[in-house]
C-alpha cells in the first residue's frame, strides 16, 4: 500500500526576494516645488526629474534635474530659455527615447499676452545623451494672431424705448467699441424701427475711428419694430465690400432690442439662414421684462447663433447693459469659443502643446489639449519640416472640450507605428483613439470610450509588448477618477484591434478595496520582466490612496498575451516613509539603473523620487523518492500482536535551486524552509517520521544555487481495524441529492456565484475514501465549500479541489468526505459554491452532474450518480435615452394654424453590457387626433442601416375630450399613433446607436383641445427576449423613455379697435365737456360787461352797444 507525502516550501533570499525591494530604496530629494511630478529613466544610469512649479527666475517656472543612481544626488540641468517664454512649467511632461538616449521635456503653460488676451501655449526641449539642447519646439514663437473682425451694431430705435434708455444704449455701444481699441476691428452701426438708418459704415469708421464722435450724434427714430428686416439690411448692405467690409474678417452682428418684432413683413426664417450662409456670428441682447415670456425668449434665441448660452444675453433694464459688457467681449474673442460652420474660434492660441509627449520614429509628438476650443489634438515635429497637426476634424464628430492629447503613447505592430491619444473629457466619459498614417496623413483607425461620467478614461496610456516580440499586444488605459464606493480608479486592458475589428477592452485592473479616492491608474509604466517568466510586467500608480500617501501596484503579464487581474505586490508609500505624499504620481521602468542586471522602477512623489530595485527570482524544484516505493500489504493484514511501530522505509527529498532572472549578482544564498506532511487529508496518518514520531517534519536551511538532498526515515504505527463485519468486505450504501438552494434561474453576469446544496448519506457499512465528483460547464469554476450543520449530525470533514477538464470542455472538481471513513448511518449536508464568469455561454440550460464513490468499489447506481438542470438567462444593461438636440418648443398664432414645422426627436441606445445582445427598439409617434393630422411624414432614421417596419396603432381612449387634463399631453392613449419596430440582431459591447424621429408638426389640431399649450409626446422602448436576457436589477427604467415638444398658441394683439374706440370716446367726452362749459357761461365775455357797468351803462342782451354812447 502506498501513502502520500506533501512538501510545503518557502524560500527567502538573503539579499533579495520577489518582485520589488522596499527595504533599501534609493531616494532623491530636492527642495524644488513639485519635484517628482514627472520622471524618466535615461541611459541605464540616471534619472531626469521634472519640478514644473519651481520658480527659477522672474516669469520662469519649472526645472529639470539630472539624478545619478549610483550617488543618489541630483543636479539642475542648465537650459537656455528664450526671454519671451514665460511661466512654462517646464517638466510637467517628460518622455525618453531609449534607443538614442534622448529626452523630450515640455512646459505646456507658456503664457503670452496678445492684446486683451493671455494665451497659454507650450514650449519643449529635445535633449541629447549629454543633456544638451538639440532643438526646441516650436523653433520660434508665432506672432500674435491679427484676427480681423467686422462688427455691426443693430440697435432698436422703436417708440417703445424712452430717450434716457436710448442714451444708455448708446453709452454701451461706445464702451464696447472702446474695448477693441488697438485691435484689427472695424465697426458699423444701423438703427432700426419700421425704417432703417445706417449711421456709419466700416469705411466711415476707418476714416473716423472715434466712438464718441460717431455714436453721440445718433437720434432715436421711433416707430415699429422690424427686427428681421434690420438683419436682412445688415446682411445685404453693411457686410458688403462697397461699405468697407473685409472678406478675410470675422463677421459679427450684435443686436440690441427691448422686445419682439412687430408688424415686420419678414420672418426670421427668411433672414437667419441668409445670415448663416454669409458666415455671420450673431449675438442677441434682450433688454426688459418682455423677455420673461417664452415666445420672446424663443425669438431672442432665434436671433442669436447656436449654442444660445454663448450668444444670447438678457438684462432687466438698459442700465444693466454694462453687466454683459465684459462677457460679450470674451465671447467675441472666443476665449473658450465654439466651433461651427459659421464661426472660427481660436485654433492653437490656447493649445498647451506638450501637456503630454512621446518620441516617435517620425519625430517628437506633443499633445495639445487646448487646440480648437479644447477639442485637442497633437503636433508631430518631423526633423527639418513643418509640424503636422493630428486631430479628429475629418471625422465630423463633436470633440468640444474633449482634451484630446491629454496623454500620448506609441504602438508598434510588425514594424508599423501607430499613435494613441487620450481624450479624458470626451462626452464627459472619455475615450482613447488610435491614429495610423495612411497615404502620408494621420487618420483615426479605432477608438474605445469610457463608461462612467467624470472617470477621466484616457488620462493615462501605456502600450505593452507582453511576449517581447517587438509588437505591441495591449494598451492599458487609465481612468483614475472612476468611482466605486470602495475603489477609486481603474485601468482597462485593451488588446490592439486587428483589421477592422472594433476596439474593445477585455479586462479591468483594480487596486485594493477601501480607497475610493485612490486615483488608481493615474500613472502607468512598463516594468519589464520582474518574475523571470519572459513576459512583460507593468506597474500602476495610485497616488491618492491612504489619504494621498499613495501606493504602487505590480501586475504580471500572462501567457495569453494579457495581464493578470490580481496584483502580485502592493507597495504603500507609508511602508517606505511616513512623510511621503502622492507616492505613485509618476512612474518610469524598464531599465537597469543600479547595474545589477535587474530592472528598476522609479516612482515620483511630492518632493521626492524613489528608485526601487527588483529582486532576483529563484526557482526551486522538488523531487522525492521512496525506498521501497510501496509498503507491503501484509503489514495491514496481520492481526496478531505487533510492535508499536514498524520501519516503513526511507524518503529522499531533493531541492534544486536556480535563478530564472538574468542578473549579475552571482551565487545568492537563500533561507529555505520546508514542511513534510505524511498522508495529508486523512484523519489518522498511516505513517510517521522517525525523527519527530509525528506525521509532520519541518526543516530550515541556508542554501546556495545547486541540488541538495536529504534522506528521512519513515515508520508505520499499528494498523487500524476496518469495521466491515465478519466477512471483512465493506458494503457501503451511498446516496446523494442535489439542489440549487432555491435558485430558479441562473442569470449570467448578475449571479456571480452559484450555490449547490449537496446531501450525502451512508445507509450501509463504513465507506472508505468517500469522494463526491462534480462535472459542470466551462463557464463555472470551483470557489469554496461550506458545511451546513444540522441538528443531531456529526460535523463533516471536507476537502475540495478543482480537477482537470473533461469531455466537451466540461470542468470537474471533487470533495473528499470524512476522510478516511464515512461511517455507517452518517448523513451530511454541505454547500459547494461555484464562481460564474460574466462571459460564460451556457445555452438556455445548465447541466450539473455529481457522483459519489468510495474505495469500497461498489458499482455506480442512480442513487450515487445524479444530475440537475437549471434555466439560464444572460444579464444585460441596455439603455435608451433622449438627446438634448431634439425639438423642444414651437409657438404659433391663429394665423399660423394651417402651417407645419419640421420636428425631430432624437434617441440614443447604448449597450453597457459585457456581451453582445439581440434587441428590438420600438417608437410610438402620435400622427392623428380626431381625424386631424398631428405629425405628418413621420419616419425613423437610425445611424446604421437597420430594418424598421411601421404599423398604425389606434388610441386607447378615442373620446379624447373626456381625457383632457389641465395641460394636455398628446400621446398614444388619445391619438392614433404610428409604431416603428427596428430589430438589432447583434448589438455589440459598448456600442451606441442613434435614432431620429423626423416629421412635420401641424398646428391646426391644437384648437380642438381647447388648450393654449399642449405637449406632443413620442415614446421609445427597448424590448428583449425575456427567455434569454434579463436587464440588470434596478435598471428596468432605462429600457423606456419619452420626449415632448411644447406647442404654445399666442394671441396676436390688434390695437386698431382700441385706437378707434379711444378716439371716438375722446371726441364724445370733449363734446360733453364743451356743452357743460357753455351752459355755465364759460364762453361769455364777462370783462366787457364789467366795463360797461363801470360806466353806468346797460349792455343789451345781444351783447352790443352804441359806440357813440360810449363816447
Amino acid at each position: 500500500m502506498a501513502f502520500g507525502i506533501v512538501l510545503l516550501l518557502g524560500v527567502l533570499a538573503s539579499y533579495h526576494g520577489f518582485n520589488l525591494d522596499v527595504e533599501e530604496p534609493v531616494i532623491f530629494r530636492e527642495d524644488g516645488a513639485s519635484f517628482g511630478q514627472s520622471v524618466v529613466q535615461l541611459d541605464r544610469s540616471r534619472l531626469v526629474v521634472g519640478a514644473p512649479l519651481e520658480v527659477v527666475a522672474v516669469n520662469q517656472t519649472g526645472r529639470l534635474y539630472d539624478c545619478v543612481a549610483a550617488t543618489g544626488l541630483c543636479q539642475p540641468i542648465p537650459l537656455h530659455t528664450p526671454p519671451e517664454v514665460m511661466n512654462m512649467s517646464l517638466g510637467l511632461s517628460l518622455a525618453a527615447c531609449t534607443n538614442r538616449s534622448w529626452i523630450l521635456a515640455c512646459g505646456p503653460t507658456m503664457h503670452r499676452a496678445c492684446g486683451e488676451n493671455m494665451y497659454a501655449e507650450g514650449f519643449c526641449f529635445l535633449l541629447g545623451s549629454h543633456l544638451q539642447t538639440i532643438w526646441t519646439m516650436p523653433a520660434s514663437l508665432p506672432e500674435c494672431p491679427s484676427q480681423e473682425m467686422d462688427i455691426v451694431f443693430l440697435i432698436d430705435g422703436s417708440g417703445s424705448i424712452v430717450q434716457s434708455d436710448f442714451k444708455q444704449m448708446k453709452d454701451f455701444v461706445r464702451a464696447v467699441m472702446g474695448q477693441f481699441e488697438g485691435t484689427n476691428t472695424l465697426f458699423s452701426l444701423i438703427q432700426y424701427s419700421n425704417v432703417m438708418k445706417i449711421h456709419f459704415t466700416f469705411s466711415q469708421f476707418q476714416r473716423i475711428s472715434n466712438p464718441q464722435s460717431l455714436v453721440d450724434p445718433i437720434v432715436q427714430l421711433d416707430g415699429l419694430t422690424f427686427t428681421a428686416t434690420g438683419i436682412r439690411t445688415v446682411v445685404e448692405e453693411l457686410f458688403h465690400s462697397k461699405n468697407g467690409a473685409r472678406k478675410s474678417a470675422k463677421k459679427i452682428l450684435i443686436v440690441i432690442t427691448d422686445g419682439q418684432k412687430y408688424k415686420d413683413p419678414l420672418d426670421y426664417s427668411n433672414v437667419i439662414p441668409q445670415a448663416q450662409r454669409a458666415g455671420i456670428i450673431r449675438y442677441a441682447i434682450g433688454v426688459g421684462n418682455a423677455f420673461q415670456k417664452p415666445t420672446a425668449r424663443q425669438e431672442l434665441n432665434t436671433i442669436g447663433s447656436l449654442p444660445s448660452q454663448d450668444h444670447v444675453f438678457r438684462v432687466d433694464n438698459f442700465a444693466a447693459l454694462g453687466s454683459v459688457q465684459e462677457q460679450l467681449q470674451e465671447k467675441i474673442f472666443s476665449v473658450e469659443g465654439t466651433l461651427s460652420k459659421a464661426s472660427s474660434s481660436f485654433q492653437h492660441e490656447m493649445s498647451q502643446e506638450g501637456f503630454s509627449s512621446v518620441l516617435a520614429m517620425d519625430g517628437p509628438v506633443l499633445g495639445a489639449v487646448g487646440s480648437f476650443s479644447w477639442s485637442g489634438g497633437a503636433f508631430l515635429y518631423p526633423p527639418n519640416q513643418s509640424p503636422t497637426f493630428i486631430n479628429m476634424s475629418q471625422e465630423n464628430v463633436d470633440m468640444r472640450d474633449s482634451y484630446l492629447g491629454y496623454s500620448t503613447e506609441l504602438a508598434f505592430w510588425k514594424g508599423v507605428q501607430s499613435l494613441i491619444l487620450g481624450a479624458p473629457r470626451h462626452q464627459h466619459t472619455g475615450k482613447a483613439v488610435i491614429f495610423t498614417k495612411t497615404s502620408g496623413k494621420w487618420r483615426p483607425k479605432a477608438e474605445v470610450a469610457g463608461t462612467q461620467i467624470g472617470s477621466y478614461f484616457g488620462a493615462s496610456l501605456c502600450t505593452v509588448d507582453v511576449d517581447r516580440d517587438g509588437s505591441s499586444d495591449l494598451v492599458l488605459i487609465g481612468a483614475p477618477h472612476y468611482y466605486k464606493p470602495t475603489r477609486g480608479g481603474q485601468v482597462s486592458v485593451c488588446p490592439l484591434p486587428q483589421g477592422r475589428a472594433k476596439w474593445q477592452c477585455e479586462a479591468i485592473l483594480f487596486g485594493e478595496q477601501g480607497h475610493p479616492w485612490g486615483r488608481f491608474g493615474a500613472a502607468l509604466t512598463v516594468l519589464g520582466d520582474v518574475n523571470g517568466d519572459k513576459l512583460t510586467d507593468v506597474a500602476v500608480g495610485a497616488p491618492g490612496e491612504q489619504e494621498s500617501r499613495g501606493a504602487v501596484y505590480v501586475f504580471h503579464g500572462t501567457s495569453g498575451l494579457g495581464i493578470s487581474p490580481s496584483h502580485s505586490q502592493r507597495i504603500a508609500g507609508s511602508q517606505l516613509s511616513p512623510s511621503l505624499q502622492y507616492f505613485g504620481q509618476s512612474l518610469s521602468g524598464g531599465q537597469d539603473l543600479t547595474q545589477d542586471g535587474l530592472v528598476d522602477l522609479a516612482v515620483g512623489a511630492w518632493g521626492q523620487v524613489l528608485l526601487l530595485r527588483s529582486r532576483p527570482v529563484l526557482n526551486v524544484g522538488v523531487a522525492m523518492r521512496f525506498m521501497p516505493a510501496e509498503v507491503p500489504k501484509v503489514v495491514y493484514q496481520c492481526w496478531g500482536d505487533m510492535p508499536s511501530t514498524l520501519e516503513a522505509g526511507n524518503a529522499t527529498v531533493c531541492l534544486t535551486i536556480h535563478k530564472s532572472s538574468l542578473d549579475q549578482l552571482g551565487d545568492v544564498q537563500s533561507s529555505v524552509k520546508y514542511d513534510l506532511v505524511l498522508d495529508p487529508g486523512r484523519l489518522v496518518s498511516r505513517a510517521i517520521f522517525d525523527e519527530t514520531k509525528n506525521w509532520t517534519l519541518t526543516r530550515r536551511k541556508t542554501l546556495g544555487m545547486g541540488v541538495y538532498c536529504e534522506t528521512i526515515k519513515l515508520l508505520l504505527p499499528l494498523p487500524f481495524e476496518k469495521n466491515c463485519g465478519q466477512d471483512h468486505l465493506c458494503e457501503g450504501d451511498l446516496s446523494i441529492n442535489l439542489s440549487f438552494s432555491g435558485l430558479q434561474t441562473l442569470v449570467v453576469g448578475s449571479s456571480l456565484e452559484l450555490n449547490v446544496t449537496v446531501t450525502l448519506w451512508n445507509e450501509g457499512e463504513d465507506s472508505y475514501g468517500t469522494v463526491v465528483h462534480f462535472y459542470y460547464p466551462a463557464g463555472l469554476s470551483y470557489r469554496r465549500v461550506l458545511e451546513t450543520q444540522q441538528p443531531h449530525q456529526r460535523p463533516l470533514r471536507l476537502a475540495c479541489e478543482g480537477g482537470p477538464a473533461g469531455d466537451e470542455g466540461r470542468k470537474s472538481s471533487s470533495c473528499s468526505i470524512n476522510h478516511p471513513i464515512f461511517q455507517e448511518g452518517t448523513k451530511g449536508t454541505f454547500i459547494v459554491t461555484f464562481d460564474v464568469s460574466y462571459k460564460a455561454t451556457l445555452g438556455n440550460k445548465m447541466l450539473l452532474k455529481a457522483s459519489a464513490s468510495s474505495e469500497n468499489n461498489k458499482p455506480m447506481t442512480s442513487k450515487t450518480d445524479v444530475h440537475l438542470e437549471l434555466p439560464v438567462k444572460y444579464a444585460v444593461y441596455v439603455v435608451i435615452s433622449r438627446q438634448e438636440e431634439s425639438t423642444k418648443y414651437f409657438n404659433f398664432s391663429t394665423s399660423d394654424e394651417k402651417n407645419k414645422k419640421e420636428a425631430e426627436h432624437r434617441y440614443r441606445v447604448n449597450n453597457l453590457s459585457q456581451r453582445d445582445v439581440t434587441i428590438s427598439v420600438n417608437f410610438w409617434v402620435p400622427v392623428l387626433l380626431n381625424g386631424m393630422a398631428v405629425w405628418d411624414e413621420a419616419v425613423v432614421a437610425p445611424s446604421q442601416n437597420l430594418s424598421c417596419v411601421s404599423e398604425r396603432v389606434p388610441p386607447q381612449h378615442p373620446d379624447f375630450v373626456t381625457q383632457i387634463p389641465g395641460s394636455l399631453v398628446l400621446n398614444c392613449s388619445i391619438a392614433d399613433c404610428l409604431k416603428f419596430h427596428c430589430d438589432l440582431p447583434t448589438f455589440g459591447i459598448q456600442e451606441e446607436l442613434d435614432f431620429i424621429l423626423k416629421g412635420k408638426l401641424n398646428f391646426g389640431w391644437v384648437s380642438q383641445t381647447l388648450q393654449k399649450k399642449v405637449l406632443v409626446m413620442t415614446v421609445a422602448e427597448i424590448t428583449l427576449n425575456r427567455s434569454v436576457y434579463s436587464q440588470l436589477p434596478g435598471q428596468e427604467a432605462f429600457l423606456r423613455t419619452q420626449m415632448e415638444t411644447v406647442l404654445e398658441k399666442y394671441e396676436v394683439y390688434n390695437p386698431i379697435p382700441i385706437i378707434v374706440g379711444s378716439s371716438v370716446g375722446g371726441l364724445l367726452l370733449l363734446a360733453l365737456i364743451t356743452a357743460v362749459l357753455y351752459k355755465v357761461g364759460f364762453f361769455k365775455r364777462q370783462y366787457k360787461e364789467m366795463m360797461v357797468e363801470a360806466n353806468g351803462q346797460t349792455v343789451p342782451e345781444n351783447g352790443t352797444s352804441d359806440p357813440q354812447a360810449v363816447q
